[in-house]
């Protein structure tokens, strides 16, 4: 109602700050919550308003409430509210929608409770679980279920609470332990089901069907589905945050930058997106663009992701010092920080910038231990690569992606399992023109992808 109000008083285009600023207090607000409060007016616009009036989207402007027979007030003109009768009377209506709602109008009723149904409590639940999407943690995931859990359980009607669920829900399959999702699947299709009853089409729901477990081997297949998926419903960001991650893979940074920033617009405070987006940023050669994105996000998140991104992105920009300093900040750590974390980071930037021999060797030694402990040990690979140990860090990634050679033993049971971007940042330079690189790449059927979507990755078409 407020939106609504605002849009009416206003008489001319209101900007989406301005809409923040007077309905949310200014607080940080998501485009996907505007699309959805602009959805259920426009709703109640066709159940009431028989083309008395109508919301319109004026691109990368703002929002006009169009009032039938009234022509539209350029912003630029200072005019406030146009002097006539056409907005009273359809204020006067949607006055009137609101007695028959609490006389039992169902249409008008389901819009004054929310297009959503339920109560404000369901709301606000809903909300808080939109919230702690954005950081990829199976923990934040976990604590979502059991938000929509609540809110479908007080407002049963809640077709999007429901996509939200089955969202979460498709989540935990895809990333908690076998046991901690029994009967999860029989769930995720009852959350399936009523968000198609109660919300037909929504975008959520259709996230859920589709997504699958990983792309790795299947970046051309997954490609489709995401660009398809963002194409469908673009203002829901984890289309464009999944195709931007697809490309990255592929090493397409720069198409991958493009897809990211969409759902950065649509996802603000999503930390995963902001470190891929750095990431992409960086390995494209903008630099001072990568850097201003990691420093906006190291302002609000302390994401594990966001801080060692950080870190890496100073250490191999030539500022090893300036990392040592950030290693050094306890206030600055994200939670679960090893001492044994910090001791590989200390002795590798110590080595980065000294250069001298015994600190090199001495990082080298700290750094494979680690990797002889942990199953994919591709950063350290990396970190042996930038100190100038080329066969080493071959042949440890040979291991993490090919399961061949002498670090075999040492993986997985499915060594393929790995996300492939770190081959084509600016760290693997030094090893693009080796041979065992070439094998990596055509072994885990990079070099098919390429052929067959006719596409080549940044650092080849340098």
């Amino acid at each position: 109602m407020q939106v609504l109000v605002a849009l009416f008083r206003a008489g001319s285009i209101v900007t989406r700050e301005e809409l923040i600023q007077r309905c949310w207090d200014g607080r940080v607000v998501g485009d996907d919550a505007i699309n959805r409060v602009l959805s259920r007016i426009r709703h109640l616009a066709v159940d009431f308003g028989q083309g008395s009036f109508s919301v319109e989207t004026i691109t990368k402007v703002g929002y006009w409430l169009h009032i039938a027979g009234e022509a539209p007030v350029e912003r630029e003109f200072g005019a406030t509210e146009p002097d006539g009768s056409s907005r009273r009377n359809v204020m006067a209506g949607l006055a009137v929608a609101g007695v028959a709602a609490a006389l039992g109008g169902t249409a008008a009723w389901r819009f004054i409770k929310g297009a959503r149904g339920g109560s404000q409590q369901a709301e606000e639940l809903y909300e808080r679980a939109l919230m702690l999407r954005g950081s990829a943690s199976q923990s934040d995931n976990r604590q979502a279920i059991g938000y929509l859990q609540e809110a479908v359980r007080i407002a049963p009607e809640n077709g999007e609470a429901w996509g939200a669920l089955a969202f979460a829900y498709r989540g935990a399959l895809l990333g908690d332990p076998a046991n901690e999702v029994a009967g999860f699947e029989e769930r995720l299709e009852e959350a399936l089901r009523q968000a198609d009853r109660f919300a037909p089409g929504n975008a959520d729901a259709a996230f859920a069907r589709r997504l699958q477990s990983g792309y790795f081997g299947r970046w051309a297949a997954m490609e489709a589905v995401y660009r398809e998926l963002a194409s469908q419903f673009p203002e829901h960001p984890t289309g464009h945050h999944l195709l931007g991650s697809v490309l990255m893979d592929v090493g397409r940074w720069n198409e991958a930058i493009e897809a990211l920033r969409k759902s950065k617009a649509r996802q603000p405070l999503s930390p995963i997106t902001r470190y891929k987006l750095t990431i992409s940023l960086w390995s494209a050669g903008r630099i001072s663009e990568a850097e201003r994105e990691i420093d906006e996000a190291m302002r609000w998140s302390i994401h594990s992701s966001v801080w060692q991104t950080k870190v890496k992105l100073l250490a191999m920009t030539g500022r090893p010092q300036a990392a040592l300093a950030i290693i050094d900040d306890a206030s600055s750590r994200p939670e679960g920080t090893t001492n044994e974390q910090l001791e590989r980071w200390r002795a590798f930037l110590t080595a980065m910038a000294s250069r001298e021999a015994p600190a090199i060797e001495r990082a080298v030694t700290i750094i494979v231990e680690m990797a002889r402990r942990i199953p994919n040990p591709i950063a350290e690979a990396f970190q042996c690569a930038m100190l100038g140990r080329t066969s080493l860090a071959l042949s440890i990634l040979e291991g993490c992606y090919l399961g061949t050679g002498e670090w075999a033993s040492k993986r997985p049971d499915d060594p393929r399992g790995n996300a492939s971007h770190p081959l084509f940042q600016p760290q693997a330079k030094s090893l693009w023109g080796e041979p065992l690189y070439a094998r990596i790449v055509e072994g885990i059927g990079l070099e098919n992808y390429w052929r067959v979507t006719n596409s080549l990755p940044d650092y080849r078409r340098s």
